[in-house]
C-alpha cells in the first residue's frame, strides 16, 4: 500500500511540474495564445509557387506544423485530408507545413498519402517554426477570418470528427464568432 501511494504521489509531483513549466513558458510569452494575431507565414509551396498567409484572410485557416519522420504527425495526416476535402467548399483552408529537411522525401510521402491541401516548406523549423513558438509536432493552430488564433493543439488530433467538423463549420458561418470553443 506504500508502494502505490509513494508511486501516486510521484506521478502527482511530476504532473504539478510539468503543469507548471507549461503556465511559466506562457506567462514568459514563449507560447502563442488564443486570440492573439497569428505571425506572418510566407514560404515556398511544393507545388512551386509562394503561399502567403495574409492571402487567405476572410477564410477559416488550420496551420499544421509537421514533418514525415513524425509518426502523430503521418498518423493524423488522413484526418486533416478528410477534414480539407469536408470542407474546402465551405471556406475553410488547411495548410501544412512541413519542417522536413528532405524535399524529395516530402513530396514522396505527400504523393504516397494523397494529400491535396497546400503543403509549405520551413526546413529544420528555423522560419515561421520558430516565429509561431512551436513546441513540437505536430502543432495545429486555427485562425479566425481575421487572422486571430482560436486554437492552439499540441500533438495529434482526430480533425474529422463530427464534433470537430461541426465546431470548424461554426467558424466558417458568417457573422459567426470569431472565438468559441469545441
Amino acid at each position: 500500500m506504500k508502494d502505490i501511494l509513494k508511486i501516486a504521489a510521484l506521478v502527482a509531483a511530476i504532473l504539478a511540474a510539468s503543469f507548471a513549466f507549461v503556465a511559466l513558458q506562457q506567462k514568459k510569452g514563449y507560447g502563442l495564445t488564443e486570440g492573439t494575431p497569428a505571425p506572418p507565414l510566407r514560404l515556398p509551396a511544393l507545388q512551386g509557387a509562394e503561399v502567403d498567409l495574409e492571402s487567405y484572410r476572410g477564410h477559416v485557416v488550420l496551420v499544421n506544423f509537421w514533418a514525415t519522420w513524425c509518426p502523430p504527425c503521418v498518423e493524423e495526416m488522413p484526418s486533416l485530408e478528410r477534414l480539407h476535402r469536408a470542407l474546402a467548399g465551405e471556406g475553410l483552408v488547411v495548410l501544412g507545413v512541413s519542417i522536413d529537411d528532405d524535399g524529395a522525401a516530402l513530396e514522396a510521402f505527400v504523393r504516397r498519402a494523397g494529400v491535396t491541401f497546400p503543403i509549405v516548406r520551413d526546413p529544420g523549423g528555423r522560419g515561421p517554426a520558430t516565429a509561431w513558438r512551436t513546441t513540437g509536432w505536430p502543432e495545429t493552430f486555427v485562425l479566425d477570418r481575421a487572422g486571430r488564433i482560436v486554437r492552439k493543439i499540441v500533438g495529434p488530433a482526430r480533425w474529422d470528427t463530427p464534433e470537430a467538423v461541426n465546431w470548424l463549420r461554426g467558424l466558417i458561418k458568417p457573422g459567426a464568432p470569431s472565438g468559441g470553443s469545441g
